[in-house]
């Protein structure tokens, strides 16, 4: 019979540190793609932070490549603007800015926030083990 003192004591083994790209006042780490501002873990869906994280990499995107980006992940591409939208209103409920900027007939641009030091700096390869926790 199994008591609450064996299952408190089983201690899973402990996960390396993933990288991170980090772009101003936002860190993603991939696999699953997970967003932060500020080190507060923003709630996107899968496929809202695919598309995010994508254009956090590139820094913009024409339509015809977020199209592409969402068929191949399964998604609606008629769906974007839907997305879009949902990522807005998911930053201004955390009280974050807009991190999305739309060039009217071309595409999506990504606008980078400052982080608390105030910079909007782009950089790969740190772990998360390696973040201050006021970032």
């Amino acid at each position: 019979m199994y008591t609450a003192s064996h299952i408190d004591s089983f201690t899973l083994p402990h996960e390396a540190p993933r990288p991170i790209v980090k772009r101003g006042a936002l860190t993603m780490t991939v696999e699953p793609v997970e967003i932060c501002w500020n080190g507060r873990r923003v709630p996107l869906s899968p496929i809202e932070a695919t598309l995010l994280g994508a254009l956090i990499r590139r820094s913009r995107m024409r339509w015809e490549d977020a199209h592409d980006l969402l068929a191949d992940h399964g998604s609606c591409p008629e769906s974007r603007d839907v997305l879009i939208h949902r990522i807005r209103r998911k930053f201004a409920m955390i009280g974050a800015r807009d991190p999305i900027e739309t060039l009217r007939g071309w595409g999506i641009r990504f606008r980078a926030e400052r982080d608390i030091y105030g910079s909007t700096a782009f950089w790969i390869g740190a772990r998360e083990s390696d973040q201050p926790d006021a970032i």
